[in-house]
This record gives structure tokens, C-alpha cells and sequence, in this order.
């Protein structure tokens, strides 16, 4: 019973230690800086006036206020902010690399930076994302024509989206599933709509004394339709 009670208090005393420990194991983990590194991605800016996409260049976990050189399409010396960082837009797309000297090692290091595969401009809805689709009818139902010849029926289609890039749409006549007509909807800086202006033919049935139809404009890339009214319009 007595050589028992040493070895309890000694295992007791060393409790605190080893929670110290473990306290001292997660601030340095907290402190741990994190590792230079440096990523490409799609311009916020959009294309430049040539129809290139340009890029963004972000850099991260360097010392704070360090110089660095960046290589590559665009090259450039810089210096990182007070938290290890640095963003540079509308650079040019291709592999780029980070070169610098860490404390007052006189040996540079380098980190190569990620690139993503390359975004086609123009290419399908490339950053736009498309939030409404309609179709206003502007020519009034009850409108007189000359039906000696197709009758022409106006109507406004809209496509609204933010980012920037272009669209592809196409239009098609009543119950037809056939396109008519189709294009691209180009979403420039500041766009939000697009607004695209329709003509189309009435059909001239025999011995009848109106006209009708309706269009609908269709965004397949976003699954996105919208149907005009019905306009009817009497021969004289």
C-alpha cells in the first residue's frame, strides 16, 4: 500500500503536462504558415476588345510584404500585400510560375501556378449566366392587312443574365419544333438584356378572313423557353 500512493501522484502530476502539451501542439498548428502558392482563373473583367478572355493571377501564403517575380505570358515584379497575397487581373492566358526568396536566404524558390484549361471566346454561354427569357407580341390582335400577300407580325424577344460572354438562342413558328432562325445574344460589360426583334410571316389560309400565330424563343443551353401571346389579325 505505500509503494502505491508514489506512482498515483506521479501519474496525477503529469496530467497537466501532457494537456499543456497538446495545447502548445495546436496553437503552433494554428500558426503554422500556409504554403506560397498561386492560381490562374476566368477574368472578372470579362474579354478584351479582341474577343480574348482574360485571366486573373492570385497569389497567397507568402511573407508578408515580400517581393516576387511572376513568369510567364505576362511577366512582372510585385510586391504581396501585408497578409501574403497579391491579385492581378487581365493577364493572358498561359503557365505562369512565382520566384522569390524566403527571410534572407540568398536561394530563390519557385511555385508554379495552377492553370485551368482554357476558356473559347465565344464559345456557347461561356460566363453568363441567363435569369428570365420573354417574348412581348407588338403587333395588336385585331389589326387590319392585305392578305394578298403574308402578312408580316412583329414581336420583341428579351433574354436577361449577368456575366458576360454569348448566348445561343433560336425561334420557332406555332406548334413547329423547327427553328425558323437562330443567332448568338452577346452579353458585354454593363449588359444585363439583350433584346432581340422578330419578324415573321403570317401563313394565309384559303378562304379565311384572320391570321394567327405566336413565336417562342428558346436558350437551350440553359433549358430556358418563352412563348408570345397569339396575335390575330383580320384581311381586309
Amino acid at each position: 500500500m505505500l509503494l502505491a500512493a508514489p506512482v498515483l501522484a506521479s501519474s496525477v502530476a503529469l496530467t497537466p503536462a501532457f494537456a499543456a502539451q497538446g495545447r502548445t501542439a495546436e496553437s503552433a498548428a494554428a500558426r503554422a504558415p500556409m504554403a506560397p502558392s498561386c492560381e490562374l482563373t476566368p477574368g472578372s473583367g470579362g474579354g478584351s476588345p479582341g474577343g480574348n478572355t482574360r485571366y486573373d493571377l492570385h497569389l497567397s501564403g507568402f511573407t508578408p510584404n515580400q517581393s516576387v517575380r511572376v513568369e510567364g505570358k505576362s511577366s512582372f515584379r510585385a510586391t504581396v500585400n501585408g497578409e501574403g497575397a497579391l491579385d492581378r487581373q487581365g493577364v493572358r492566358y498561359g503557365s505562369y510560375g512565382v520566384s522569390y526568396r524566403e527571410g534572407g536566404s540568398k536561394q530563390g524558390k519557385h511555385v508554379a501556378c495552377v492553370t485551368p484549361p482554357r476558356e473559347k471566346p465565344g464559345s456557347g454561354k461561356g460566363n453568363v449566366q441567363v435569369t428570365k427569357v420573354e417574348v412581348l407580341t407588338l403587333t395588336k390582335s385585331g389589326s387590319t392587312v392585305d392578305c394578298t400577300k403574308p402578312p408580316k407580325l412583329e414581336f420583341d424577344g428579351k433574354i436577361t443574365g449577368t456575366g458576360q460572354g454569348k448566348v445561343r438562342y433560336f425561334w420557332t413558328y406555332a406548334s413547329s419544333a423547327d427553328p425558323i432562325s437562330s443567332g448568338t445574344a452577346a452579353f458585354t460589360p454593363g449588359t444585363t438584356s439583350v433584346s432581340l426583334f422578330k419578324v415573321v410571316e403570317g401563313s394565309v389560309m384559303a378562304n379565311t378572313k384572320t391570321v394567327s400565330a405566336f413565336v417562342t424563343l428558346h436558350v437551350p443551353e440553359f433549358n430556358m423557353t418563352a412563348r408570345s401571346e397569339n396575335v390575330t389579325v383580320t384581311c381586309q
